[in-house]
């Protein structure tokens, strides 16, 4: 099972797909190859994650191979997509050293469109801030000849009110939504070993290490 994931340094500025890029290649491939209970993800959904990190944001790629999409036909990337996750996405839910409690994090997604969401959680009382907003930054593209979409977002380390240094551990978890013959699939970094798919199981988080 997963144990970490780890966040490589970087000085590159450009948020970009091409994970032949330089800056991408310096970053650890973190498999996302399970469900949510642990179980062996199917292959034509083969996942995988990067997590880069520099002085002013953290950024997160995926790679995804898929068969079939769902997503919306009609959208504008200047405007929050709430509920995104009911539609295909990847998703990066992250608590930083200033949370109150360990039930309380940050949660990030981006489809294949390159649609966005952010909001603060508290599984502590089942509250969700749906008008918070990170500042995160997006990119996206859609390869139909390689069955294969490819997202990044950045997200500045203001939304999280402090700054990491080489060292420092965080905790989090990814996530991944798709279809395979019409159901839906939930990939995990961590599974999260619930009954019904559920994401928000902080107590299995992951250490997110800054190297």
């Amino acid at each position: 099972m997963a144990n970490e994931v780890v966040a490589t340094h970087h000085a590159w500025s450009e948020l970009t797909t091409n994970f032949h890029h330089e800056c991408w290649q310096r970053a650890q491939p973190l498999p996302i190859h399970c469900n949510w209970q642990g179980n062996a993800a199917p292959p034509e959904l083969r996942t995988t994650a990067r997590v880069l990190w520099n002085e002013t944001e953290i950024l997160f790629g995926f790679e995804c191979s898929y068969t079939e999409l769902d997503v919306d036909e009609i959208y504008d990337l200047n405007e929050e997509r709430h509920a995104l996750w009911d539609r295909d996405v990847c998703e990066a839910f992250i608590r930083s050293p200033l949370e109150p409690h360990e039930k309380y994090y940050r949660e990030f997604e981006i489809a294949p469109t390159g649609q966005w969401c952010d909001l603060l959680v508290d599984r502590s009382v089942m509250w969700h801030d749906w008008e918070w907003k990170s500042g995160m930054r997006t990119v996206s593209e859609i390869s139909e000849a390689e069955n294969i979409w490819r997202v990044a977002m950045a997200i500045p380390f203001s939304a999280f009110g402090c700054s990491p240094k080489p060292g420092d551990v965080w905790f989090g978890n990814l996530f991944r939504i798709s279809r395979l013959n019409g159901e839906r699939q939930f990939l995990t970094y961590s599974p999260t070993f619930t009954e019904k798919p559920n994401f928000h199981v902080a107590e299995h988080f992951v250490p997110l290490r800054f190297v």
